[in-house]
Order: structure tokens, then C-alpha cells, then sequence
């Protein structure tokens, strides 16, 4: 035999050798195999299941809100065939607030039951309420989601309206500090220094110089030249 051709039977039977052992292991281990083969199917199964499930939950919870939302804008006044209508706007609050809070009872802790939530509690503020509204935005203010700033906005107004001014700079400067897509810190800013207006008008006016610049967004520049104009009278 040359060594090419022994060359070519060893390698022929390393060969037959692995693809007898692949198939010796997998005859002498055929119930595990099929075992986890089936444990892999099922968690597959079960993954693909909870995506559809997660995603159905939640077209669920925005069809909630939307529906509390009809409700919220709706119109006061005569019936008609376009849209809904209450006769009173004491009616309408009601309903509203019932809408609302219906849906924070069923999705509560998601980001749909948390911005009902906000919506509830500005709600209550405007209908003088400022204990239950005090509740709700303080729960969507530390809920992490993006309507926690804008809840952090809103319960600042209601500790200014009982005389806690304090903590409403308490939650402005929070925002400054860290910032959202929502409420940005120039925003926060402007906000920060209204309050300081009256109380401490050298105060605000140092906050609104920092806004002075290039790079200000066009907005929050023209609100801190009205502010500005304002504390000078």
C-alpha cells in the first residue's frame, strides 16, 4: 500500500469512526435527545406566545385610553349624529373622571395606566381637587415612564397652590438636573424661574441668563426674554 493510499484509509477511517460515534451516542441517548428536543420546541412556542400575548395586551390597554380620551374631549352641548355630547360640563367631568379612573383601575402600572393617571390627576386639580390630584400625579411623577415629567410639572403647580414652594423647586430643579424628551431643561428652567419671580427675582434673572445663547431653542429663548422683561418692571 503507498502512503497516499494509506493516507486516504486512515482518513477514511477517522471518518467512519466520528460518524459511527455521532450516531452510537445518538442511539444510546435517544430519549434525551428527543427530550430536549421537545423542551426547545416549547420554549420557542412559548416566547412566540408571549410576544403575540404582550402585543395583544397592549393594543388592549390603547384602546382603553383612547376610548377614556373620546370621553375627556368630548363636546358640551346638543346632541348630534359626529360626535359624543354632554348636556352640563358637571356631567362631562364626571364621565371623565370615571373614564379615567377606569382605566387606571384595569392597567395600572403600565405606561397607558400611568398617563390616565396624569390626565386624572389634572383633572381633579382643575375641579379644585387637589388632595386626589396630589395622589395621582405623585404615582405617575415616580413611575419612571415618560409621563413622569410631565406629572412632576403638574404636582408642582398643586404644591404652589398650597403654599409649598419648596418642593415644588424641589421637583423643578429634579428636572433640570435630568432632563426628558418631554420636558426639556430649558423648559424646566423657565418654569424654575417663575417661580422665583416674585420670591427672588436676582434668582431668576441669573436662571434666565443661562438660557442666553446660540444653541437656546428658539422657544424657550423668546419665553425667558418675556420672563426676563417681566421681572424688570
Amino acid at each position: 500500500m503507498t502512503r497516499h493510499e494509506l493516507k486516504e484509509q486512515l482518513e477514511h477511517d477517522q471518518f467512519t469512526e466520528s460518524v459511527s460515534s455521532a450516531l452510537e451516542y445518538a442511539s444510546a441517548h435517544k430519549q434525551n435527545l428527543i427530550r430536549w428536543g421537545i423542551v426547545a420546541g416549547v420554549a420557542v412556542l412559548l416566547v412566540a406566545a408571549a410576544v403575540w400575548f404582550n402585543s395583544y395586551r397592549r393594543a388592549q390597554r390603547q384602546r382603553d385610553l383612547q376610548a377614556a380620551f373620546a370621553i375627556v374631549d368630548a363636546q358640551v352641548g346638543p346632541p348630534n349624529e359626529y360626535s359624543k355630547t354632554f348636556a352640563t360640563q358637571d356631567e362631562k367631568n364626571r364621565a371623565s373622571i370615571k373614564a379615567l379612573s377606569d382605566v387606571v383601575a384595569k392597567d395600572g402600572g403600565t405606561a397607558e395606566g400611568y398617563l390616565a393617571q396624569y390626565y386624572l390627576g389634572t383633572l381633579k386639580a382643575q375641579q379644585g381637587d387637589l388632595k386626589g390630584a396630589e395622589s395621582d400625579l405623585s404615582k405617575v411623577a415616580s413611575s419612571g415612564t415618560d409621563s413622569a415629567a410631565l406629572a412632576k410639572i403638574a404636582l408642582a403647580q398643586v404644591y404652589l397652590s398650597t403654599n409649598r414652594t419648596s418642593q415644588a423647586q424641589e421637583l423643578l430643579r429634579a428636572l433640570v438636573n435630568k432632563p426628558t424628551d418631554l420636558v426639556s431643561k430649558g423648559q424646566a428652567q423657565i418654569l424654575l424661574a417663575q417661580i422665583d419671580a416674585s420670591a427672588n427675582p436676582q434668582q431668576a434673572r441669573q436662571i434666565l441668563q443661562t438660557l442666553k445663547g446660540p444653541k437656546t431653542d428658539p422657544a424657550v429663548s423668546r419665553a425667558a426674554d418675556q420672563l426676563s422683561a417681566q421681572i424688570a418692571k
